[in-house]
């Protein structure tokens, strides 16, 4: 009976168009881990733990800014990007994107200026303004990406999203390191600035192959964009903070070195979410199409859940199985951070449990419903995570963001099931 599930699970993964296109995005997202763990070994290795969590320092503010910065309209653009793949992209949206992406630039410059200018930062100070003045060129990136995703071209998106900018960011480093022979910490960050201009230059040929401009379309932005798009704005200001809150208050709290640790823990803990990632990467614009169509987005709900949930165990056992033996590839005294990865490592498979309830509450017009509940959530595990940490060091902040992920998705999938009747648990 098992191996008959089994058997029937994989057969129907392989039928599946939106779970081929996950699985291409899951290659994609393999070759990021995989560039992402050889680049955080030679940091470490080559530098030390502290110049690795000024990088992860610096990363937090980057991501931050980055999806502030761009206001939700790429989340927005996977919804309505596919209507102008035949009829032409409007005015508007060049409008549009001329008013984010000005706004961006002013607000990195003035950041870094204030940084530099006054060592806001300390020691990180000089090693995060690369990550800051990259933020406008990232931002174009996403709402190219983001265009996209829309119309289901999953291995761009998943490139220019995810595996992108640590692949160059880790050949700049290896060419600045090895080949121009250039040994200050600082190259870190260099490389990262550079992966990020040559990711907008492949994400401007990729959109201008795909869409062209409808110069006869309204120059006018549509004031329902605006009301719609403020929701889905608010939740992506929420999801960062979540996602990248907590290193960015660890950083403050603890020291570089116990960041490192926690940063290592939660990108190998992380390997839980890759196959519920790719399937929400394939599925967003598909419960975006068929919103409205409750039976088959019944169905599609079901067939992602099941798939992630079982590969969530799969890696779940994974780690808790060889965890020390992987966290000891980063040096000895990472093995002491087993605790922080298994704390994790549960928070990420009992939030599988309810599918994609957030990606639902995207997709199908509910995420004003989700605001509220949503901000209470990340305020509660930051500032439990925080207050812990004081404490306990990045273990509380382990516990906080362990609890935060699982009540994440359990309320976004009440709010599915109470608004849309959508069941998007696995039991």
């Amino acid at each position: 009976m098992i191996f008959d599930s089994f058997f029937k699970l994989i057969t129907s993964f392989s039928d599946d168009i939106n779970q081929r296109k996950s699985f291409s995005y899951l290659i994609l997202r393999g070759v990021s881990i995989v560039s992402n763990y050889v680049f955080s070994l030679l940091v470490i290795n080559l530098f030390s733990k502290e110049s690795y969590g000024f990088f992860v320092y610096g990363l937090s503010i980057f991501m931050i800014l980055s999806t502030f910065l761009k206001a939700g309209v790429d989340v927005h653009y996977v919804k309505i990007f596919h209507r102008f793949k035949d009829l032409g992209v409007p005015f508007w949206i060049k409008k549009l994107e001329r008013r984010v992406v000005l706004c961006s630039v002013a607000t990195a410059v003035l950041v870094s200026t204030l940084v530099y200018s006054y060592n806001l930062a300390g020691e990180a100070s000089v090693a995060i303004i690369p990550f800051i003045i990259s933020v406008p060129l990232c931002v174009f990136v996403h709402l190219n990406s983001a265009k996209l995703r829309s119309i289901s071209k999953i291995s761009q998106f998943a490139f220019l999203n995810i595996a992108g900018r640590v692949v160059f960011s880790l050949v700049f480093f290896l060419f600045f390191y090895y080949v121009l022979l250039l040994k200050s910490p600082i190259l870190v960050s260099v490389a990262h600035f550079f992966s990020i201009i040559l990711l907008l230059f492949f994400s401007y040929i990729w959109v201008n192959k795909t869409f062209f401009l409808n110069k006869k379309a309204s120059k006018s932005i549509p004031s329902s964009f605006k009301i719609k798009n403020k929701a889905l704005m608010l939740k992506s200001y929420i999801t960062v903070l979540f996602l990248w809150g907590d290193r960015f208050f660890l950083s403050i709290i603890c020291t570089p070195e116990m960041v490192a640790e926690y940063d290592i823990s939660l990108k190998i803990a992380m390997l839980m979410m890759v196959f519920i990632e790719a399937l929400k990467a394939s599925y967003a614009p598909v419960f975006a199409r068929h919103n409205r169509d409750i039976l088959t987005l019944k169905r599609h709900i079901k067939k992602s859940t099941r798939v992630g949930f079982f590969f969530s165990f799969v890696i779940l056992v994974i780690i808790i199985a060889f965890g020390k033996l992987i966290l000891g590839i980063f040096g000895p005294e990472f093995i002491a951070s087993y605790s922080l990865l298994i704390i994790i490592a549960l928070g990420y498979f009992f939030s599988a449990i309810f599918g994609q309830a957030d990606n639902v509450v995207e997709m199908c017009g509910l995420a004003k419903y989700y605001i509220k509940p949503y901000f209470v959530i990340t305020l509660f595990s930051l500032i439990l995570g925080s207050v812990l940490s004081y404490k306990f060091g990045p273990i509380g902040m382990a516990i906080g963001f362990a609890v935060g992920t699982v009540l994440f998705q359990a309320i976004a999938s009440v709010v599915a099931y109470k608004r849309l009747g959508l069941k998007t648990r696995f039991i």
